[in-house]
C-alpha cells in the first residue's frame, strides 16, 4: 500500500453525512470529509449510530448505549484485522453535546492509540437539573478524552478552555469556523437575472422585492423562527402604506403544516413554498431573491446566513449566538427577537435597495476572505499538525 493516503475514521452522532434530508449539519459534515481529504487523509465513515434525542427515555438509553458499545467493539476489531498502514491515524467526530453524546468514538480511540478529534462539541451547563444527566456526563467524558477540539463558535470556547485547562486550551483548542464553496454560489448578471425571473414565476403578485426564507420546518427553535418571520411580514402587510414584498421559503419537515398556519394569513399571492432543495438547485433561489429573511432563533450556527452572503444577499437576523457569528460583519441586519424589531429591520432593507446592494457586497466579501472551504481546510491542517497527523 505504499503511496495510499492514511485513513481518518469520522462519525457524527446527530445527523449522517449521506442521508438525503437536506440540513446545515450534514453540508457542514460533507465539508469536514472534504477538507480531510484536501488534507491528505482518506476519509471514512465508521458508523451509522444516531444518538440525537429530543427527551431523554432511560430504557431507550440503555439500548442505545448498548448498541454504542457492540458497534465500538466491532470497528475495534475490524480495524485491528487490517494491515498497519490501513488502520485510522485519527478520529474525527462531529457535534458532541449532551443531546447527541459521541458514544463510540472514544472507545475506539483508546483502544487503537490513535487521536481523538472533536469538532463543534459543546458543554451542558445543566448538571443535575435535566432528565439528560447521564448524557451530559458522556459529552463531557468524549471532551475530556480528546486530543484536540475544534470549535466552530467563540460562545463555546470558554467553557471548554476552562474545562480542559490553560494548556490545552493554548495548545489544542482551536476555532475552526463553518464554511461555504463560494465557487458555488456565484454567477453572472445573466444568470441572476434568469433565476430572477424563473422565481419571479412562482408567484401571482407581480410586484416587490423577494424575500428568501432557507429552513427546516421542524418544531421547537425552526418554527418559532417561522411564526417570528410570519408575524414581522404580518405587520408590515397591515401598515397604512404597505410595503410590496414577495416571500420564497425553501425547506421541509415535520411542522410544515404548523409553518403554514402560520404563514396562512398573509397574502397569498406574495407567499411561495418551494418545498426541500437539493444542495445543487439552491443557488439559483439565492440569487433570484433581494434579501435574506430567517430569525435563526436559538440556531448555534447557521450555515444558510453564511451561503446568503456567497450569493450577495444581506441577512435580517434576531441577535444571538448563531446568527450573530455567521451574518457577516456589516453584512445584514441583527433585530431584537420580536415581531416588531424584526419587521422594522425587514422593512429598513424593503425600502433601500442601494442599502441591500451595500451590505450584500459587504457579507461576499467577508465570506470569500475569511469563511471559504480553502480557509476551513488550512485551518483543519493546521489545527491537525499540533497532533503530528497532518
Amino acid at each position: 500500500m505504499t503511496g495510499a493516503r492514511p485513513v481518518a475514521a469520522f462519525y457524527a452522532p446527530l445527523k449522517h453525512p449521506r442521508d438525503r434530508e437536506v440540513s446545515g449539519d450534514r453540508e457542514i459534515a460533507r465539508t469536514l470529509i472534504a477538507a480531510l481529504a484536501a488534507c491528505g487523509f482518506e476519509p471514512e465513515l465508521a458508523s451509522r449510530v444516531l444518538a440525537w434525542r429530543r427527551s431523554f427515555d432511560p430504557a431507550d438509553a440503555t439500548r442505545l448505549e448498548r448498541r454504542a458499545a457492540l458497534v465500538a467493539a466491532t470497528l475495534i476489531a475490524r480495524y485491528r484485522r487490517r494491515a498497519p498502514a490501513r488502520r485510522p491515524r485519527l478520529w474525527m467526530t462531529y457535534q458532541n453535546y449532551h443531546r447527541c453524546p459521541d458514544l463510540v468514538g472514544p472507545a475506539v480511540a483508546t483502544a487503537l492509540e490513535i487521536p481523538y478529534v472533536l469538532v463543534d462539541t459543546a458543554l451542558s451547563g445543566k448538571g443535575r437539573r435535566t432528565a439528560f444527566r447521564p448524557w451530559v456526563s458522556a459529552a463531557r467524558l468524549a471532551v475530556r478524552r480528546a486530543d484536540l477540539i475544534f470549535a466552530m463558535s467563540p460562545r463555546d470556547l470558554p467553557a471548554l478552555a476552562a474545562f480542559r485547562a490553560p494548556q490545552f486550551a493554548e495548545e489544542r483548542l482551536v476555532l475552526l469556523p463553518p464554511a461555504v464553496d463560494v465557487a458555488r454560489f456565484e454567477t453572472t448578471q445573466g444568470g441572476r437575472a434568469e433565476a430572477r425571473a424563473a422565481l419571479t414565476r412562482r408567484f401571482a403578485a407581480p410586484e416587490g422585492p423577494i424575500l428568501l426564507c432557507v429552513a427546516m420546518m421542524r418544531a421547537a427553535d425552526k418554527l418559532d423562527s417561522y411564526r417570528l418571520l410570519a408575524a414581522a411580514l404580518a405587520r408590515l402587510a397591515g401598515e397604512a402604506l404597505a410595503r410590496p414584498w414577495r416571500l420564497a421559503v425553501a425547506g421541509d419537515g415535520p411542522a410544515r403544516r404548523d409553518v403554514e398556519a402560520a404563514l396562512a394569513p398573509l397574502p397569498g399571492e406574495r407567499v411561495c413554498l418551494l418545498g426541500a432543495l437539493e444542495p445543487a438547485a439552491l443557488p439559483p433561489v439565492y440569487w433570484g431573491a433581494d434579501l435574506f429573511a430567517f430569525p435563526g432563533l436559538g440556531d448555534a450556527l447557521g450555515l444558510v446566513y453564511l451561503e446568503a452572503a456567497a450569493a450577495g444577499l444581506p441577512s435580517v437576523a434576531c441577535r444571538g449566538p448563531g446568527p450573530a457569528f455567521m451574518v457577516p460583519p456589516e453584512g445584514g441586519l441583527l433585530t431584537d427577537p420580536t415581531p416588531q424589531a424584526y419587521a422594522a429591520g425587514l422593512g429598513a432593507l424593503l425600502e433601500d435597495p442601494a442599502r441591500r446592494a451595500r451590505l450584500g457586497a459587504a457579507g461576499h466579501r467577508f465570506v470569500a476572505a475569511e469563511r471559504t472551504t480553502e480557509a476551513m481546510e488550512r485551518r483543519l491542517k493546521d489545527g491537525l499538525a499540533r497532533l503530528g497527523v497532518a
